[in-house]
């Protein structure tokens, strides 16, 4: 984005300006826009601004759309409105994002989770790296931070389906588009070089990106490369516990033996931790292009990305035990424990680091021609995406188990509250004072491999209204190969007081500095190499793998043959222009689930097949009251498989009275639902619209967390892991407005707004302990907001934009642990610039200036944790020629 510092009464005059003169000014557009559609003609504004070029290009992708779309675009060639794709798209009416360490990472549309979404590059399916950084895994979830924006040229965000688009997207279909040569119709040279400084990190980091693009002079064959190149230093101040449990029966708070607290929720143990990472992402795009007439066009891409995460995490904790509360010291608010002290507590003291690897390629062949009436094209389609622990993830422990007098006293979640600790008798930077306790040792290497090829057909017709028949197949491949393997080590370790020599000073100061709480800052800081340097040797690595890393690691294989035909309208509704399409989807999807499973104790390779076809009809029409005025209705069946990691069968057998088994399920089918979307759209110009539109989605054999039954080598087991079954659903509404403020006087002539808002409500039946349980859908936020202010003129150009969220259900209460919650949260960043020249602009942007951390809470606004990344500003340079 092109920003430079800006004056600040220019700034607070142009706000106030906008917030008193929007409303006013759009009656005269209003009218003249009627004057126009009588006309038969749409009212001409021009469109200076980058900023303002960009959102006249996302809102003719969404006006040319038969169904329900939202679109961002570059304002300019390596330009995006963000410095990641995520971050951009939550301008996006509902779409919201999930951060990690201050950085967008998924995308939730309309409210459901991540794994609701299918991310697509030019239209195919892309490879999805896997978090390898610990156990947890997101199955098909694309991540967008390994992703540079500055690659990207457009993001569509489909909400109606069509026939012709790939299942598997309940929540929304997120495309992103790649330059193209013959696009930008000429030679063209971009570049730009920018220094990020992370405030909290206290590090400034370098950003280089380019494009080069040729086409021949007839404007039918060309060529483009562009690369971009990002570090990024990030530190993240953290305080969290592990959890809330609920007691129905109370606790002992006085010491007697009786339960006499009443139903309760208390806290488990508390872990302030520092995290420090050091990035490195490096991509590139190559594309060529060949269109020798207006029948025939050949495309070829290739896209690269390569990124490389260095962390260092830096921990302690307060434990306690209800039994071994100081009796009378319970403090108790509002049902909930939130304080207390404990004569024989425990503490642990760690240290865990590793390098990651991340590597996504996509490669796309495809070309479409003409014989006679039929239009015939094909795509191929490859892409991998391969993480790794390239450097072992490694924790060296140290703890009391025992003995450790402390209090504690959990605040309410306000914005900026820690739990407080003070220990009694320990000292966290006396090495004396500490045993170690073990060694860890973990690797993870996830491959994830698509590839695809499909033929297509379309030709015109006339046929009861129908103007167009559109038919293709599909064939895809897809593998996830993950393994995991762990090594601990004990013998050498536990028990054993290691001097200062095997420590290292503190790397930080002001740890948590902007928290309020009383807590120790600093603490023992395990010297990795006089720990790590003769462990794992060559006889570590050698030696087999243990069951337990045979069951953790796991191959799915997915065969999935796809056909669709389907019928496009252009016709009149009581004399009104109506456009649209219906059609079908067929889909089948074979699975292959491979592992190993204990059996009797004996590790066992299994494997497992499943198999399922899924009819998915769709229909979407626009009605046009005027050529300003449109409705959208959508109706379609829609499907997303399950996650990768819960079909693994990752299996323990027991055998007795009740054959049972745990683990993962290879028998999972996918989610369906049936979705429902009513919009209407008044375009007043082709930068300025209102919007406003309604939704609905029922889903069934929603999967949760249950018990089946699973059957094995013909013996039925009863199997704890997930399971369809449950349903749930989502209504929500959006409403969106955007407008440039042309026909105000000078100088603020050059304002303009963004904005949208997002109502939703969810609804989702749980089973716990095989009881109904009914509650919202986790990570979905009933009411969310975006909010862009922007001034473009004389080559000024200045913008802000706030995202809200509403405080969302984080995690649903089950098996006696209390439901977690995620508090409101927004962000402001601040993005200006100066055109030097035609050819060269300078720029400055801030992310989270007003430096907003991120809270999760319990019942009653009780302290689940707390994290702050801090604000991140950049200045850099950008040059076209």
């Amino acid at each position: 984005m092109k920003r430079v510092p800006f004056s600040s009464n220019l700034l607070a005059a142009s706000i106030s300006s906008l917030c008193a003169l929007s409303l006013p000014f759009l009656a005269p557009f209003a009218s003249a826009q009627q004057g126009s559609a009588e006309d038969g003609l749409i009212q001409e504004i021009v469109v200076q601004g980058s900023y303002s070029k960009s959102l006249q290009s996302a809102l003719e992708t969404k006006r040319n759309a038969v169904g329900v779309v939202d679109a961002i675009a570059a304002e300019d060639i390596g330009k995006f409105p963000a410095q990641n794709i995520a971050e951009a798209l939550q301008r996006v009416t509902g779409v919201a994002v999930v951060r990690d360490r201050g950085e967008g990472v998924y995308v939730r549309v309309r409210g459901l989770g991540s794994n609701f979404q299918v991310t697509s590059l030019n239209g195919r399916a892309m490879a999805v790296n896997e978090n390898v950084r610990t156990s947890g895994q997101f199955g098909r979830q694309f991540r967008f931070d390994t992703l540079p924006a500055e690659l990207v040229a457009s993001v569509d965000v489909i909400k109606s389906p069509t026939a012709d688009l790939e299942e598997g997207a309940i929540g929304g279909t997120v495309n992103i588009k790649t330059f193209k040569p013959l696009d930008l119709k000429e030679i063209k040279y971009t570049g730009s070089i920018q220094a990020s400084h992370s405030e909290l990190a206290d590090k400034t980091d370098p950003r280089l990106s380019g494009l080069a693009s040729w086409t021949n002079s007839d404007n039918t064959f060309g060529a483009l490369i562009s690369a971009a190149y990002a570090e990024r230093s990030l530190r993240q101040d953290r305080s969290l516990n592990f959890g809330w449990t609920q007691s129905t029966a109370g606790i002992d708070t006085d010491g007697n033996g009786s339960l006499d607290s009443g139903p309760i929720i208390t806290p488990g143990g508390i872990r302030p931790t520092l995290e420090l990472e050091d990035r490195e992402r490096m991509g590139v795009a190559t594309a060529l292009q060949w269109r020798p007439d207006d029948d025939t066009e050949v495309n070829f891409d290739v896209f690269y990305v390569d990124q490389t995460v260095d962390y260092d995490e830096f921990t302690y904790s307060a434990d306690y035990t209800l039994a071994k509360l100081v009796p009378g010291s319970a403090i108790i608010r509002d049902g909930a424990l939130i304080g207390g002290s404990t004569n024989d507590g425990a503490v642990q003291i760690g240290r865990e680091s590793s390098g990651i690897n991340d590597e996504n390629l996509a490669v796309g062949l495809n070309g479409s021609t003409y014989f006679g009436e039929w239009k015939l094209s094909a795509d191929l389609f490859h892409s991998t995406a391969n993480s790794e622990d390239s450097d072992p993830i490694i924790r060296t422990r140290f703890r009391r188990t025992s003995g450790v007098a402390f209090d504690f006293y959990f605040p309410k979640v306000n914005g900026d509250s820690v739990p407080s600790i003070h220990y009694k008798n320990a000292d966290l930077m006396d090495p004396s004072q500490w045993l170690g306790r073990r060694l860890e040792w973990r690797t993870i290497r996830a491959e994830d491999e698509e590839q695809a090829i499909k033929f297509d057909a379309e030709r015109e017709l006339d046929f009861l209204g129908f103007n167009k028949l559109t038919s293709g197949i599909k064939f895809r491949e897809r593998s996830r190969d993950y393994f995991r393997r762990d090594l601990v080590l004990i013998n050498g370790i536990e028990g054993v007081v290691f001097d200062e020599s095997y420590f290292e000073s503190f790397p930080v100061s002001g740890f948590l500095g902007d928290a309020k709480g009383e807590f120790p800052t600093v603490w023992l800081v395990p010297d990795e190499s006089k720990f790590w340097s003769n462990y794992p040797g060559a006889a570590d690595l050698a030696a087999p793998l243990s069951s337990a890393d045979l069951r953790n690691s796991y191959l799915i294989e997915e065969s999935i043959t796809s056909a669709y035909a389907m019928l496009d309208m252009e016709n009149t509704l009581a004399g009104l222009p109506l456009k649209g399409n219906i059609g079908v989807r067929v889909a089948q999807t074979e699975q292959t689930s491979s592992g190993h499973a204990a059996v009797s104790g004996v590790t066992t390779p299994v494997s497992f097949d499943e198999d399922y076809i899924d009819v998915l009809p769709s229909a979407n029409f626009s009605l046009h009251w005027a050529d300003d005025l449109i409705t959208r209705a959508a109706i379609a069946k829609v499907i997303t498989r399950p996650d990768l990691q819960d079909m693994a069968p990752r299996l323990t057998f027991n055998s007795g009275d009740i054959n049972t088994a745990s683990g993962g399920n290879p028998n999972l089918n996918p989610f369906e639902a049936w979705q429902y979307d009513l919009t209407l759209e008044w375009y007043l110009d082709k930068v300025t619209a209102l919007s406003a539109g309604v939704f609905y989605k029922d889903i069934s054999t929603f999967i949760q967390t249950r018990k089946s039954t699973l059957v094995f080598n013909g013996i039925p087991y009863e199997l704890s892991s997930k399971v369809n079954g449950s349903n749930a659903d989502v209504t929500g509404m959006e409403v969106a407005y955007q407008q440039v403020f042309d026909q105000l006087p000078a100088p603020f002539d050059g304002l303009g707004i963004q904005a949208n808002y997002t109502w939703t409500d969810s609804s989702a039946v749980y089973v716990d302990n095989d009881k109904s349980v009914k509650g919202d859908l986790e990570d979905v936020a009933k009411n969310s907001y975006n909010l862009t202010a922007f001034y473009e003129k004389n080559g000024i150009g200045l913008r802000l934009s706030y995202s809200w969220r509403d405080g969302v259900l984080n995690q649903i209460g089950t098996n006696s642990l209390a439901s977690e919650n995620k508090a409101a949260f927004g962000t402001l960043d601040l993005s200006a610039s100066y055109e030097l020249s035609d050819r060269i602009t300078v720029f400055v942007e801030g992310i989270n200036i007003t430096d907003e951390a991120q809270q999760d809470f319990v019942q009653g606004d009780e302290f689940r944790s707390y994290t702050d990344y801090g604000s991140t500003y950049s200045l850099g340079v950008r040059a076209s020629f």
